[in-house]
């Protein structure tokens, strides 16, 4: 979430805590969920503050959102216990949650990439090259009771999503298709398409 501009963070925050509020895999999250609250609604009010402020409230506003990275660090590491004692579950209990599992090395760039675009209702979509294959892609609103769609099969290791409802999550996996065999789905990714 570092990389995150704050109104990103802020989105991110709730729709984490959304999906965590009564979930059966985080019966007592840690830091708790109220904490997490209050560090988003601290860090909402001292950025809007920063906007017409000086620096001293530019300065307070980092400080809040500092805080609430490190509080957000601390419930990735919670998640991640709870996934840990079951291989087999790991990634849904993580997904449930409303994070991403990521399965790569400090350095590494994820083999599946998604962005918005500077066009409305638009999101781009690429995945590592792989020569001679098809790439078979697909979507989905809503990890709680997910409906994969295929948006394309194509040639191509990048697709242009458009037409999409602003104020949602998207999530995206990808297979590759060579002569050798099918894939398995690659992790999934999200993006939130701003208002």
């Amino acid at each position: 979430m570092a990389l995150l501009s704050i109104a990103q963070k802020l989105i991110k925050t709730r729709f984490v805590i959304t999906r965590m509020t009564g979930n059966p895999y985080f019966p007592s999250p840690n830091p708790t969920l109220a904490t997490i609250a209050t560090a988003a609604n601290n860090l909402e009010a001292a950025a809007l503050k920063a906007k017409t402020g000086g620096p001293d409230d530019t300065a307070a506003m980092r400080r809040k959102e500092v805080a609430l990275d490190l509080l957000m660090r601390q419930l990735a590491s919670y998640i991640e216990s709870i996934a840990n004692q079951n291989a087999t579950t790991a990634e849904e209990v993580i997904l449930s949650s409303g994070l991403e599992v990521q399965h790569r090395g400090p350095g590494q760039r994820a083999p599946l990439t998604a962005a918005t675009t500077r066009n409305p209702g638009e999101i781009k979509v690429q995945y590592k090259a792989v020569p001679n294959s098809v790439f078979h892609f697909q979507m989905c609103t809503d990890l709680s009771k997910p409906d994969w769609k295929t948006i394309s099969e194509t040639t191509r290791s990048r697709i242009l999503v458009t037409g999409l409802t602003p104020g949602m999550w998207y999530y995206f996996r990808v297979r590759v298709l060579s002569k050798n065999a099918p894939t398995d789905w690659s992790e999934i990714i999200s993006v939130y398409l701003v208002a």
